[in-house]
C-alpha cells in the first residue's frame, strides 16, 4: 500500500479551489492507496462507502476529531466526508479483503501519527522546516531514518519569475497489505539530486 501525505502549501499554490486556512504545520493525508505503484492498470470495485458506519457513535473521535486533522478536505467544493468517500471508493475496494470500511480509515490515521513528514522532517539532523530549499537526498534521509525504507517524493513544478522551481507536493510511505509495516517501494521517482523547496 501507499500511505501518501500531501503538503497543503503545495496543494494550494495556484489553485483557486483552495479552502480559505489550509493547515500550514502539518502534512495532511491524500489516501492510503492499495497499490505499491502511483497508478494501478485496474478499477477498484468493491463495496460502495457506507456513511452510516462512519456516523456509527463508536467512530465519532474518528469522524470528528482525528480525521478532520489528519486528512481534511483542501478542495472548498467538497466536504470531508465526501473526500473520504472519494477516496475510499477509488482506492480501500481494491483492499477490502484485508482492510474493511473503518480499519481503512484508523490504519491511514495511525499512518499519519506514526509518519507525518512534517514532524519527521523537524527531528530530521538537518531539521527540515518549511521556507526552504533542500536537496532530495536531505528529505528521502529524514523519512528514511525512521521508517528505514526510501520513500517516494512527488513535486509541483511552478514558474517563479523565468526560473522552474519545484515544491514538494507528496511524500509516499509504501506500507505491506495490512498498512501495518513500512516496506520496500516497488517504483521510484528519478529527482536526482533536485532541490526542492518545502
Amino acid at each position: 500500500m501507499q500511505f501518501v501525505q500531501q503538503w497543503p502549501a503545495t496543494f494550494c499554490n495556484g489553485n483557486p479551489n483552495c479552502v480559505p486556512n489550509p493547515p500550514h504545520s502539518t502534512f495532511t493525508i491524500h489516501g492510503l492507496w492499495p497499490s505499491n505503484y502511483s497508478t494501478p492498470e485496474f478499477p477498484c470495485v468493491g463495496t460502495p462507502f457506507d456513511p452510516s458506519q462512519m456516523s456509527a457513535a463508536e467512530n465519532r473521535g474518528l469522524r470528528e476529531v482525528f480525521l478532520p486533522q489528519a486528512w481534511p478536505q483542501l478542495n472548498a467544493r467538497y466536504t470531508n466526508l465526501e473526500f473520504w468517500k472519494y477516496e475510499y471508493e477509488k482506492h480501500s475496494t481494491c483492499s477490502e479483503n484485508y482492510l474493511n470500511q473503518m480499519d481503512y480509515f484508523r490504519k491511514a490515521y495511525w499512518a499519519w501519527a506514526r509518519f507525518n513528514a512534517y514532524i519527521l522532517f523537524a527531528a530530521s539532523p538537518k531539521q527540515i522546516y518549511p521556507g526552504n530549499y533542500y536537496y532530495t537526498r536531505d528529505i528521502e534521509a529524514a523519512i528514511q531514518r525512521v521508517t528505514s525504507e526510501k520513500p517516494l517524493l512527488m513535486c509541483k513544478k511552478v514558474r517563479v519569475g523565468t526560473v522552474d522551481s519545484w515544491l514538494l507536493q507528496e511524500v509516499i510511505i509504501c506500507l505491506d497489505r495490512w498498512a501495518d509495516n513500512v516496506v520496500p517501494c516497488r517504483q521510484e521517482f528519478h529527482f536526482f539530486d533536485t532541490y526542492f523547496y518545502f
